[in-house]
């Protein structure tokens, strides 16, 4: 912890009701919110998970993992799932910390065990990989079940995966559909991407519906998934609006040919367009960002 932060934390201790200027000036120049870094320097757990996260991501300051690891170890020492977890996902990376699946795996499990659903995927993965823990796919199967009940996405497509491979369960195929379908009605960008393929080639036993495979298409599409708008554009490709919108989104992320035939693809689109309706497009995509889905 540097001077600075120490001065904020003994100027809160001395006047917990008061606001120091020296303390918001120092906040400032660090970029963080205030009162945020008083409660933090405090020792209130979420705060210091949250001015982790500041660190880790670089959103107000410069991304510094190292100090990122400093504060989720504040918060996971007084027992926060959030710090625990996300310090362990740096110890299995070894970004800011050293490379350590033990203690990954060690901090996973201790969030898990409170419930905490991030984690319980986070161990399963552990177990899938024997990363940390020894490989047991029985063990990864009981953390994702316990994640998906609480609709962890990440844990549900997992599911599937093992499900589809007869993975620690035998081959199913119609579990692992159905896991997928879940994990895409939670609001899992890839599972609506797939789920909307599938309706779309008629596959796992689905009638082809492309109806429904816009609809899913475009409920991943609006979460930013570039395969989702790239197929959702091919759909609707009578609707060259639709086309160009999507398909200006979709293009810079492509790469080769695909890349190249998006690019043809809306330039075509553009041609059967009015120059004011184009721009009014251009506009759109300006301002578009992706938005999760609230469910």
């Amino acid at each position: 912890m540097s001077g600075n932060l120490k001065l904020i934390a003994v100027v809160v201790a001395m006047a917990w009701f008061t606001t120091n200027s020296l303390g918001q000036n120092e906040a400032k120049r660090s970029g963080i919110e205030p009162s945020l870094l008083a409660k933090a320097n405090a020792g209130n757990p979420d705060a210091e998970f949250r001015v982790g996260v500041e660190f880790e991501l670089g959103s107000h300051v410069p991304k510094d993992p190292a100090k990122a690891a400093e504060w989720y170890r504040k918060a996971a020492d007084q027992g926060d799932v959030k710090g625990e977890h996300s310090l362990g996902v740096l110890y299995e990376s070894g970004t800011g910390v050293p490379l350590d699946y033990a203690r990954a795996a060690e901090l996973y499990r201790k969030a898990a065990e409170k419930g905490f659903s991030p984690a319980e995927f986070s161990l399963g993965v552990c177990y899938v990989h024997g990363q940390g823990v020894p490989q047991s796919f029985e063990h990864a199967l009981e953390w994702y079940r316990k994640a998906a009940e609480q609709n962890n996405t990440d844990a549900l497509l997992n599911l599937a995966f093992l499900y589809q491979n007869g993975q620690g369960v035998p081959k199913d195929p119609a579990q692992s559909f159905a896991f997928v379908r879940m994990a895409a009605e939670a609001g899992s960008a890839d599972a609506q991407f797939q789920l909307g393929m599938d309706y779309n080639n008629g596959e796992h036993g689905l009638q082809t519906n492309y109806d429904l495979a816009a609809s899913w298409l475009r409920r991943s599409a609006k979460q930013g998934h570039v395969a989702a708008q790239f197929n959702l554009a091919m759909l609707l490709k009578a609707e060259p609006a639709e086309v160009y919108y999507w398909l200006s989104l979709a293009t810079p992320h492509l790469l080769g040919k695909t890349r190249d035939k998006s690019a043809e693809l809306r330039q075509a689109a553009a041609a059967r367009l009015r120059p004011a309706d184009r721009a009014q497009i251009d506009e759109r995509v300006k301002s578009w960002h992706p938005v999760e889905e609230q469910l």
